[in-house]
């Protein structure tokens, strides 16, 4: 939700999973679903990296490992496929590790933030109110 956000990515809604964990979807653009049937620009594909990674990545700081994640593997996998550009699996990797890092840095860099929006999935508050 948070590094989403701070990518510039417009939350649809979330849910919170079976095992506690919230599950977000955004609109995959700040023009939100209005880009429906065309590919998606470098900028898009860089925020939508971090998006996909960062899942994981909270689940790594909250509990030192990951058990979920491979969904959003695989959606950023669709996604790369997506791109205006061919995007080769060299750079697949490279933008993988780098969406990785960049969501480590945004969460680290916002950590009372991403606490308080913690607290807020808990309290089962409105995507307004998060």
């Amino acid at each position: 939700f948070l590094c989403g956000y701070l990518a510039g990515l417009p939350v649809k809604g979330y849910s919170i999973a079976e095992n506690g964990f919230p599950c977000v979807e955004f609109h995959p653009s700040p023009e939100g679903d209005a880009i429906s049937g065309r590919g998606f620009n470098d900028e898009e594909i860089a925020a939508l990296s971090v998006v996909a990674m960062s899942g994981s990545v909270a689940e790594v700081l909250a509990l030192g490992t990951a058990k979920g994640g491979e969904n959003d593997l695989l959606e950023l996998d669709n996604l790369f496929r997506k791109s205006n550009d061919f995007i080769g699996a060299a750079k697949q990797q490279d933008l993988t590790r780098w969406g990785a890092l960049a969501a480590y840095n945004l969460l680290e860099a916002n950590k009372e933030k991403y606490e308080c929006l913690v607290q807020a999935f808990k309290d089962k508050k409105s995507v307004a109110e998060c």
